[in-house]
């Protein structure tokens, strides 16, 4: 249920232009950087929890500026994971493709980066259906590079488990997360607080991770984070990355696809009231059609991990079939933080979702990893 960030800039297309010049503290780092400043540029903003502002300095620099929200502890951990994957990202022999990062400010988690031109993120083009096997078979290869990361035994922190999926949330709701929920986020929070063996599959699905040979990991992997250009491939927003089980993101991955093939399945033909009500058979046609299209994405995708090196021991294609079933019902829950009800399509994706982790040995070749061993 990893909260929605604020995405490198895609483009102009899904900002909007701002008339409040930039906060003085980002104009200091600016400077303290040589970047120049943004006070005379159009400045944008994109969509998310962290503010954020972009343009062109007056040294012809552009940059993204993030400056990281939410309590003072939760904002400093991301702040230094984000470091973190930047002082490691630069010792390997081969930098790892990823936005430049330009500096920062610890103590008001300002982060700076060069802002890309003529760049299309990963959702964008799966949204258009443009995003194509090869792009998902070079995906693979950038995570299997990711998860043989170089590093030494002190890089991480002793103790920092990835919050989610949040199994002792599902036993006891705490009270603040309740007093600020919608409607929606109740409603699916009582299903999923219900239904005990759900929550078992979960605190098992988290204790394997106890059992496995951690590697550094994205964390919050999702199609946003691929930031694609004519000539380079990127990942971007590095705020959970920490020591995990890959198959975390491996089965993100495989989870954004089977989510975005569901949702292209809708009960009727279009939103209006007065529009055909889909029969079963329908539904499930076109069901079958939506999985059969992202499937060999899937396929490419793991491939592109295996040939790039990526962690590949026994278990890994069945826990990260568990976690791609996790990763539906997490977009269940995130579907709710703005809605005052739960739509049957997304309710239905976390239901495969479910199936999924609670048995995904019998789901590894369904979903494209191939057959479990």
């Amino acid at each position: 249920m990893a909260g929605e960030k604020i995405k490198y800039p895609q483009g102009r297309s899904s900002a909007s232009a701002v008339d409040n010049p930039v906060d003085s503290s980002v104009e200091q780092l600016l400077a303290q950087l040589d970047l120049g400043s943004l006070s005379t540029s159009e400045i944008y903003s994109y969509p998310g929890r962290n503010e954020n502002w972009s343009g062109t300095t007056d040294t012809g620099n552009s940059v993204f500026v993030k400056q990281l929200k939410g309590s003072p502890e939760e904002s400093l951990n991301r702040y230094r994971r984000v470091l973190l994957f930047e002082r490691l990202a630069q010792g390997g022999p081969h930098p790892f493709p990823r936005p430049e990062f330009l500096g920062g400010d610890e103590e008001r988690r300002l982060l700076v980066f060069r802002m890309l031109g003529d760049t299309r993120s990963g959702s964008e083009l799966a949204a258009d259906q443009e995003f194509t096997e090869s792009m998902s078979a070079l995906a693979g290869r950038t995570l299997a590079a990711l998860h043989q990361l170089p590093h030494r035994p002190g890089d991480f922190p002793d103790s920092d488990p990835h919050p989610f999926p949040p199994v002792e949330d599902l036993r006891s709701l705490p009270l603040e997360n309740y007093l600020n929920a919608t409607g929606a986020f109740v409603q699916a929070w009582g299903l999923l607080q219900r239904d005990a063996p759900l929550v078992e599959g979960l605190e098992r699905l988290r204790a394997t991770e106890a059992g496995v040979t951690r590697v550094p990991i994205h964390g919050d992997l999702r199609l946003d984070q691929f930031l694609i250009t004519d000539g380079a491939f990127y990942v971007n927003d590095w705020e959970e990355f920490r020591l995990g089980d890959p198959a975390r993101d491996v089965g993100a991955y495989v989870g954004e696809w089977l989510h975005r093939a569901v949702l292209r399945i809708p009960a009727q033909e279009t939103d209006d009231a007065f529009s055909a009500v889909l029969t079963h058979e329908e539904v499930v046609a076109r069901g079958s059609e939506e999985l059969a299209r992202v499937l060999p994405l899937i396929t490419a995708f793991h491939r592109g991990y295996r040939e790039g090196g990526g962690p590949d021991d026994d278990g890994l294609v069945v826990r990260a079939t568990s976690y791609a079933g996790w990763h539906l019902i997490d977009r269940l829950i995130a579907s709710t933080r703005e809605s005052g009800r739960l739509s049957a399509i997304v309710r239905a994706s976390a239901g495969i979702g479910r199936t999924a982790l609670l048995d995904p040995r019998s789901f590894v070749s369904t979903v494209g990893l191939g057959e479990a061993a």
